[in-house]
């Protein structure tokens, strides 16, 4: 397994509020990809999350946590999750989108809230996305991202990890299988970008991006 990842600040702000982490032990991958909105200590939140979650289910998993069937990494996530919560916000505030994979044994299993996404990159450059955004454009849970992308009621997030609210992931689970390509992005990276951009991206991860204005982070994983 082998995984690229990249983290480019948007024109919209001062500070880059995005955050992603990766890992692979031999075993299993870990792959956090974090959000943060607009709202005062959102960046630092981000970071905060990513470093805490990948922290404690490495630390899980290596103590032997179920990881062979989707049911037991789920519960692992969501018991890390809520666990979290507490401790993260009485240092931290502001609110973040989140999506926390874990890839093991020919299964994906996903957790998530708000609009980051996880999707399969076919060999010509396009990607599949698997994970319906949580916003109000598409509260009916049926529009691709490419018709969200430019719907503006895409950045009204109705699922969050904020204070006031226990963490409340949907879950997903896809089986994976060697060869195939995950692509783990926040909304800058499949809405800002269009498709042909998405494409030359993961094709060349160092090349220039300074015309969005939303932050644009992904991590590009090969199995």
């Amino acid at each position: 397994m082998r995984y690229e990842i990249r983290s480019v600040k948007g024109r919209a702000r001062e500070a880059n509020h995005d955050c992603a982490g990766a890992v692979f032990d031999g075993v299993r991958g870990l792959f956090v990809v974090v959000d943060g909105t607009s709202k005062p200590g959102s960046g630092q939140l981000a970071y905060g999350f990513v470093q805490a979650v990948m922290e404690a289910c490495q630390a899980r998993f290596s103590q032997g946590a179920e990881d062979t069937i989707h049911s037991g990494v789920q519960q692992q996530l969501r018991s890390v999750l809520t666990d979290l919560h507490v401790p993260l916000f009485a240092k931290q505030t502001g609110t973040t989108s989140y999506l926390v994979g874990v890839a093991s044994h020919g299964q994906l299993t996903l957790a998530y809230e708000g609009g980051c996404s996880c999707g399969f990159a076919s060999a010509e450059g396009g990607i599949e996305w698997f994970t319906p955004p949580h916003c109000k454009a598409n509260w009916r849970r049926d529009r691709s991202h490419r018709e969200l992308a430019l719907d503006p009621a895409r950045h009204l997030i109705t699922r969050c990890y904020r204070a006031d609210r226990s963490p409340d992931p949907d879950f997903v689970f896809r089986s994976v299988a060697a060869g195939e390509r995950l692509v783990f992005a926040t909304d800058g990276f499949w809405a800002e970008l269009t498709d042909a951009r998405q494409g030359d991206v993961l094709a060349a991860p160092a090349i220039e991006i300074n015309d969005v204005d939303d932050d644009v982070t992904w991590i590009d994983v090969k199995l």
